[in-house]
Parts: structure tokens; C-alpha cells; sequence
């Protein structure tokens, strides 16, 4: 009787850090997850155009809205490059994941993620996500379905990256319409966006286009190499704002066409109509940027004070461009640019 007390005792006086060895607490989480995995099924809403638009101001608006799923960074679907629709050879699906996944996600693991550059004094927020269950939770998921379309795939994709995402703050709100993410430039090819639409017929296309010269004013400064010649530049925004308008013009209502401008200096009126447009509730959550539901500073070119959106910031290239350079581009892209935001201004009026 003595020695059964002993073992009793001892039992019960060991700590709860020893009860479990690190390999057996990591099977432990991952298991649990996979038992309690959230499926998702949700359409895509599809955030893309050429970069310094708006895209990721208005992918953290939506970051905290109860009905949707949102990618806290960019997309990266995109295959071989991140602004080119994936094509799944559905008669492999050994290839599935591979092509899906974001080799980047495990240096994200290895660091704290900083969501700007520490010379602008951006806000640094941790994301707390396990490859390896990842992989877990997509091999699960298509195990137990029925896998016939590409969009299946995508699928079990999401409902893995979205997972395996520990400290995913809004994963249990719901009941979820839509999964939300942004990838640059992917709306500008013409097949993309077919395939998009192939592959989710209920799902949207928001393209934000920005006043040139604003949009120069920030592209210029980001990537200077690429944007920092003003022809080439406008060059380039024609071809974004053309694509968003040829989309809008063959998909009709499954594509959305805003202006950074509406986005920053109406917020409230911009997204209660864009939501009503997508079928999601008004929520006070689109009206303030968060990263997994903290607010977050502003993703400018600049170095900027204080969080929330920034009106501002559409017509602060008054302060950095010349008269010269605002006349120019003003001649190369103000027609295209007043005609965007005037499809705008009557999509979102309805």
C-alpha cells in the first residue's frame, strides 16, 4: 500500500512542463489542430493590380472582418512566378503542394515579421505558423475529399495555410463568405484572370487604381530601377488600369473597380458599398488596417506618423515631384485615369 502511495505521489507532483517531451507537446498541437481544422470553402476574392495602388491598405481593412478569411501578406499561390495563376495537373497530385506553397513561410517561422522597414518605423507584429503541420493539414484535406476541379485543390490549400496559422485570431469567427488575398500585377495578364474565374466562378476580382501621379510619387521611390523613369512608368500603369478596365468590361459584376482615392478620402461609404457588392456584412472592422486584428501603421514608400488610413497620402506627391514631372504624367495617363474614375464612381453608386 505504501509503495502505490509513492507512485501516487510522485506522479501527481510532477510538474505539468515535464508531463509531455518537446516531440510528444508538438504531436500533441498538431493532432489537435488537425481534429479541430476548420475547413474552407469560401470563393477567392482576388485583390490585384500593379504595386503602391492599395492593395495591401485594402487587403488590412478587410483583415479583420468576422466573414472572411484574409492572407496577412501577399498571396502566393501565384506559379512559377507570384503574379501568374497556378495550373494543377490534376492527374498528379503530388505536384499539388509544391506548386501551392510559399517556400518564404519558413523563414517567416525563423524571425519576427516586420511589416515595414525599420528606417520608417513600421509596426513589427509576430506570425506564428508550422510548415510541416501545414503539409499535414493538405494531405489530410484531400484525403477525405472528392478531388475533381482545380478549385478542390485550392481548397484543401487554404484550409492548410489558414490552420496552420497558430495565432490566426479570426479563424473561428464566422460563418465565413470569403477568402481575401492580394498579389500585384496578376490581374494584368488577360489569362489570369480568366482562369481565376475558371476556377471560381463565385468569386471577385477588386482592382485599385491610383492617381498617376500619386501612384508615381510612391512606385518611383519603392522600386526606383523599375518605376523610377517617368515614360516607362506610366507605361506601366496603363497597362494595369486597361487590364482592370477590359476585366470589368467582359466579367461585369464579379469585378470590382476602386480608386485609391475613394479608398483613403471615403473610406466608410468605399467599403460599405464594396462589402455590399461582395456580400459581406458592414462591419467597423473595414474601417481601420490590422495585421491578424491589430491595427497597423501605414505601408507607404515614406516615412509616416500614426496608424488607421491616411487621407493625406493621395495627394502627397505635391511634396516630391517637380511641376515638370506632374505635367508630364498628367499627359501621359490623366485621360485613362479620370475614365477609371468614373467606371469607379458608378460601380460602387449602384
Amino acid at each position: 500500500m505504501s509503495s502505490w502511495r509513492g507512485r501516487s505521489a510522485d506522479k501527481s507532483r510532477k510538474r505539468a512542463w515535464d508531463m509531455l517531451s518537446e516531440a510528444d507537446e508538438y504531436e500533441a498541437l498538431c493532432r489537435r489542430r488537425l481534429e479541430h481544422r476548420v475547413e474552407i470553402r469560401e470563393p477567392l476574392v482576388l485583390v490585384s493590380q500593379i504595386q503602391r495602388s492599395g492593395g495591401t491598405l485594402l487587403a488590412q481593412l478587410f483583415d479583420g472582418h468576422p466573414e472572411c478569411h484574409v492572407d496577412p501578406y501577399e498571396l502566393k499561390i501565384g506559379h512559377p512566378k507570384k503574379h501568374d495563376w497556378p495550373v494543377l495537373d490534376l492527374g498528379e497530385p503530388d505536384s499539388w503542394f509544391p506548386t501551392l506553397s510559399f517556400r518564404g513561410v519558413s523563414e517567416r517561422l525563423r524571425r519576427t515579421e516586420r511589416t515595414r522597414r525599420p528606417d520608417t518605423g513600421r509596426s513589427i507584429f509576430p506570425f506564428l505558423f508550422l510548415p510541416r503541420l501545414q503539409k499535414a493539414i493538405f494531405d489530410a484535406c484531400v484525403a477525405a475529399r472528392e478531388i475533381g476541379t482545380e478549385r478542390d485543390v485550392l481548397d484543401c490549400y487554404f484550409t492548410s495555410y489558414f490552420n496552420a496559422w497558430l495565432d490566426n485570431h479570426n479563424l473561428y469567427s464566422g460563418p465565413k463568405r470569403a477568402v481575401v488575398g492580394f498579389v500585384p500585377r496578376l490581374a494584368m495578364d488577360e489569362e489570369n484572370v480568366e482562369r481565376l474565374f475558371a476556377t471560381y466562378p463565385d468569386g471577385a476580382l477588386v482592382s485599385v487604381v491610383r492617381d498617376p501621379r500619386g501612384w508615381f510619387g510612391s512606385a518611383a521611390r519603392y522600386m526606383p530601377r523599375v518605376y523610377g523613369d517617368v515614360e516607362t512608368a506610366m507605361g506601366m500603369w496603363r497597362k494595369s488600369t486597361e487590364s482592370a478596365l477590359e476585366a470589368k468590361r467582359r466579367f461585369g459584376e464579379r469585378v470590382v473597380v476602386l480608386t485609391y482615392e475613394q479608398l483613403v478620402q471615403a473610406t466608410e461609404p468605399t467599403m460599405r458599398r464594396l462589402a455590399e457588392r461582395l456580400g459581406l456584412t458592414m462591419s467597423p472592422a473595414l474601417l481601420e488596417p490590422t495585421f491578424n486584428l491589430l491595427p497597423i501603421s501605414a505601408n507607404s514608400s515614406f516615412g509616416v506618423e500614426g496608424r488607421g488610413v491616411l487621407p493625406e497620402r493621395a495627394t502627397a506627391y505635391r511634396e516630391v515631384l517637380g511641376a515638370d514631372t506632374v505635367e508630364r504624367i498628367e499627359s501621359l495617363a490623366g485621360d485613362l485615369y479620370e475614365r477609371a474614375a468614373g467606371v469607379a464612381s458608378a460601380a460602387l453608386a449602384r
